[in-house]
C-alpha cells in the first residue's frame, strides 16, 4: 500500500500531536519551550518541513509495510508475501 502525505498533511500531523502532548503530558517548562521551538522550526514554507515530509512519509510507508500482509494468487493458490515471514 502506498500512502504519501503531502507536505500541508505532515504540518497538520505535526500540530496535531504536538498540541496533544502539550495539553495532556507533565512536561517541564525546558520540555515544553524544546517542544515549541522544534514545531516552529517545521512551520509550513520551510526547508525543513519539505525535509522532515519525505523522512515521515519513508518511514510511515515502512510501517505499513510491515504491518501488512499481501496475497497473492498463484495458480488457484493463495500465497502469503515476504511480510509474513518477517513477523515474529
Amino acid at each position: 500500500m502506498n500512502v504519501i502525505l503531502d507536505v500541508q498533511d505532515v504540518s497538520t500531523v505535526i500540530s496535531l500531536v504536538t498540541a496533544q502532548v502539550l495539553d495532556n503530558v507533565e512536561l517541564s517548562q525546558k520540555s515544553v519551550d524544546a517542544i515549541r521551538q522544534w514545531r516552529r522550526e517545521h512551520e509550513p514554507d520551510t526547508i525543513s518541513l519539505d525535509e522532515y515530509a519525505a523522512v515521515f512519509n519513508e518511514s510511515l510507508g515502512n510501517l505499513i509495510d510491515e504491518n501488512s500482509t499481501r496475497m497473492l494468487r498463484r495458480r488457484g493458490k493463495m500465497r502469503v508475501s515476504a511480510a509474513e515471514g518477517r513477523r515474529s
